[in-house]
């Protein structure tokens, strides 16, 4: 008997309701706001802890790369998981997970002990999101899937600015440490809410008209137990390792930027760790979400004109980005840094819908998912969760920060671009080949 919320429901629903949907949709929204506020606030407030632990470029590097190189590791297992498991339970978990690391990390003393409370915190987030993702496709129809996921990947940008635009303030009114006590504890009551939402059944809506729900695994992606299987299809399909080498190379400049900017704008404009975290943040989440939708209309706007409309829009997004990068961090006045930093970033951030598009472009819906999930692990274990300790070691070798991000962002760009020209003359006979085996099966049906 349902006493509590509208949401409550002791055993899987075939469809749940509209109310259950929503108020389930606003916790796993609040969730995803709060797991990219989480894993942003360190570079808020690094430049605090700094002195304070005594700790070189290297070791802020490693604090900022254990966190990503744990999540990339920790997404296979849990995802799999997450396909057969209690889903929203499994989100509950995760987020109290992360929540109470996150909190912990305020109480750290030394190195070691922030290094393990970042760790965790890596595992913690990377359980919630195929788990969430999953759970938005059974709640609502096919139709608004996609709307539903949009405004629930809107997090990612609202997420990231709080946490790095918070976390210098709290840090400069009350101490650092406030920052992590004040940001973990939300996640404590988003995990006891979506605990208490329904679990739907899976293919709740797909069953009705007897479709699969591949769109929805593919939006974040998932790793099969038939990987052996899909990577033999997938060397016959070169467009997606050049999309592989460019997830690489992108992801790189990504976590450099979300892990260094503030340091850097501290450092070189004298900029308080408040007014850093304001900054950065604005221009990154800003940035961020103006090229994207930009980039996703222009892509969507050339593809129906040529078969290399959304590579081409990619491939202009990385090379236009290289110049524009190496340019900002060049200046020394910081309004004309934060001038073309932002053009840069508008420019990088043409590329985040068409490359996810690309890949579904190029691949059968039967290993869609498993190619998306493949490319983000790669991406992220040899790309961001690389970049923060490299681009430390680069700082405390040469004792500049802003050299180390010239250096690697940059070239990162420019090699994602020169690769991206490559995918401009495959593609066509990749997208080519999916179509006709696509249509070989109709005919067989």
């Amino acid at each position: 008997m349902n006493t509590a919320t509208p949401s409550v429901q002791a055993q899987p629903s075939a469809q749940p309701t509209q109310t259950q949907a929503r108020f389930a949709f606003l916790i796993l929204l609040i969730i995803n706001i709060l797991n990219y506020t989480d894993r942003s606030v360190l570079a808020s407030v690094q430049t605090l802890i700094q002195p304070e632990f005594h700790l070189t470029d290297i070791d802020l590097g490693l604090l900022n790369s254990s966190f990503l190189f744990i999540y990339g590791l920790a997404t296979l297992p849990i995802g799999i998981w997450a396909d057969r498991g209690t889903r929203k339970n499994i989100v509950a978990i995760c987020v109290t997970l992360w929540s109470i690391a996150t909190a912990l990390s305020g109480l750290t003393r030394n190195f070691l002990q922030l290094f393990l409370t970042r760790s965790v915190l890596g595992i913690g987030e990377a359980g919630y999101a195929p788990a969430s993702v999953s759970l938005i496709g059974d709640y609502f129809p096919k139709e608004k899937r996609g709307l539903m996921l949009s405004v629930w990947s809107i997090g990612n940008l609202i997420g990231t600015a709080l946490g790095l635009i918070m976390g210098g303030i709290i840090a400069e009114a009350f101490g650092w440490r406030w920052v992590f006590y004040i940001v973990g504890i939300p996640g404590l009551l988003a995990a006891f809410f979506i605990w208490r939402a329904v679990e739907p059944r899976r293919g709740a809506f797909d069953r009705v008209d007897g479709n699969s729900s591949h769109e929805t695994t593919s939006a974040h992606g998932s790793i099969g137990s038939d990987i052996i299987k899909v990577i033999r299809q997938l060397l016959k399909t070169p467009t997606y390792w050049v999309l592989v080498a460019a997830f690489i190379c992108s992801f790189f400049i990504i976590g450099a930027a979300l892990s260094w900017i503030p340091t850097f704008l501290h450092r070189d404009f004298g900029l308080t760790a408040a007014r850093a975290g304001t900054v950065s943040g604005g221009v990154l989440a800003g940035g961020s979400l103006i090229g994207t939708l930009i980039g996703g209309w222009l892509s969507d706007y050339l593809q129906r004109r040529m078969p290399q409309g959304r590579m081409l829009v990619t491939t202009i997004a990385f090379l236009s980005g290289a110049p524009l990068t190496w340019l900002a961090l060049s200046m020394h006045q910081l309004p004309a840094f934060i001038t073309v930093f932002s053009i840069a970033i508008i420019c990088l951030s043409l590329s985040l819908g068409p490359i996810q598009a690309i890949i579904q472009d190029i691949t059968l819906p039967e290993i869609r998912s498993t190619a998306v999930g493949l490319a983000l692990l790669l991406g992220h274990l040899l790309g961001d969760a690389a970049s923060p300790l490299i681009v430390g070691i680069i700082s405390d070798s040469t004792h500049s920060l802003g050299f180390a991000l010239q250096v690697t962002g940059p070239t990162c760009l420019l090699l994602a671009g020169l690769i991206c020209l490559i995918g401009i003359k495959t593609v066509p006979k990749d997208m080519e080949r999916m179509h006709k085996h696509l249509n070989q099966e109709r005919s067989a049906v």
